[in-house]
């Protein structure tokens, strides 16, 4: 039977409820101190109530790669994804924001190699792909409209994005602390939710280059020569790009790793990693892979509620591979 407004209405108003209440068992269980397989063995029964709720068996697929992108592209996103290091005191693992947007249900077990939270949670990237290379004669500069988003618009694959195969990973987080530690600033840095971003380029020529969000732009590398970047300073940006002090766009050659920052989650690509620095990592081969363009618009997404943070479906470079800004 179709689902009337109605009835949708009602149903994000209990799902709301039940989130709230889920996340309020969590944590209480968590400060009780309830094991940790007791606190994920809760959070297994809080999902499955939540898909109840959601009226829908599949409420959590996590979707197929190759259904969303074709199998040679499918191929391509596996083997491009990155092996992600956690920088010290870690804030919350990247999890999947239709199950879990509470930290309780987040929270790192332990340092070493992680594939999930101490409540069960996989360690979860969601992709998205913007194909712009040319495959029809008579498309201009190479276009190709990506997989229908939720503005119903295809990608801009004019200008340096022509002729490109753009993969982006996405990391939901439930919390961000940017300035975590100062007197005074620690609360002003500190906000509910978080999406980042690695980001895999694949140019004409088959040279693969890899950026990763920070902040307010993309870096590829942690240096001075960002801060026009991470604080959205154009001007600055462009200038020390002019000059070839960083690569246009943060783009540099593909590493294979995603850096987090422990509090803010921001990220960088290339740098030195050891085990005092980036204490907990996930490799490549353990991070779940859900294709967005599959979920976003499903019974447990369709509710979520990100505010204050713009989720990536409604940023500038889910249809603009190359832009500049984190908006």
């Amino acid at each position: 039977m179709a689902e009337t407004h109605g009835e949708s209405g009602q149903a994000s108003v209990e799902w709301a409820g039940l989130t709230a209440l889920i996340a309020l068992l969590v944590l209480a269980f968590a400060q009780t101190g309830l094991s940790v397989p007791g606190i994920a063995v809760v959070h297994s029964i809080s999902r499955s109530m939540l898909c109840a709720v959601s009226l829908s068996e599949g409420c959590l697929d996590e979707g197929s790669l190759e259904q969303a992108y074709g199998a040679e592209v499918a191929e391509v996103v596996e083997a491009n994804a990155p092996d992600l290091f956690f920088g010290s005191g870690l804030l919350g693992l990247p999890v999947d924001f239709r199950s879990c947007r509470s930290p309780a249900c987040a929270d790192p077990p332990g340092e070493g190699v992680v594939s999930q939270s101490s409540a069960g949670e996989p360690v979860t990237l969601f992709t998205r792909v913007v194909d712009c290379r040319d495959r029809s004669e008579g498309t201009p500069d190479g276009a190709r409209p990506a997989a229908p988003d939720e503005g119903g618009t295809g990608a801009q694959c004019s200008g340096a994005a022509a002729g490109g195969l753009f993969i982006q990973y996405w990391a939901y987080y439930p919390e961000s602390a940017s300035l975590r530690g100062l007197p005074v600033l620690e609360e002003k840095g500190y906000h509910r939710h978080d999406w980042e971003s690695a980001q895999v380029r694949i140019g004409p020529d088959g040279e693969v280059d890899q950026r990763a969000s920070s902040h307010a732009g993309y870096n590829h590398d942690r240096s001075v020569v960002n801060w026009g970047s991470d604080m959205g300073w154009g001007l600055l940006r462009e200038v020390t790009e002019a000059v070839g002090l960083r690569e246009r766009g943060g783009w540099g050659p593909a590493s294979g790793r995603l850096l987090v920052a422990g509090g803010s989650h921001a990220g960088n690509v290339e740098g030195p990693v050891d085990g005092r620095s980036y204490p907990t990592r996930t490799p490549a081969r353990k991070v779940r892979l859900i294709p967005l363009e599959e979920v976003q618009s499903g019974p447990l997404a369709r509710p979520a509620d990100f505010d204050p943070i713009t989720p990536p479906w409604k940023k500038q470079v889910w249809r603009a591979p190359e832009a500049e800004g984190t908006g």
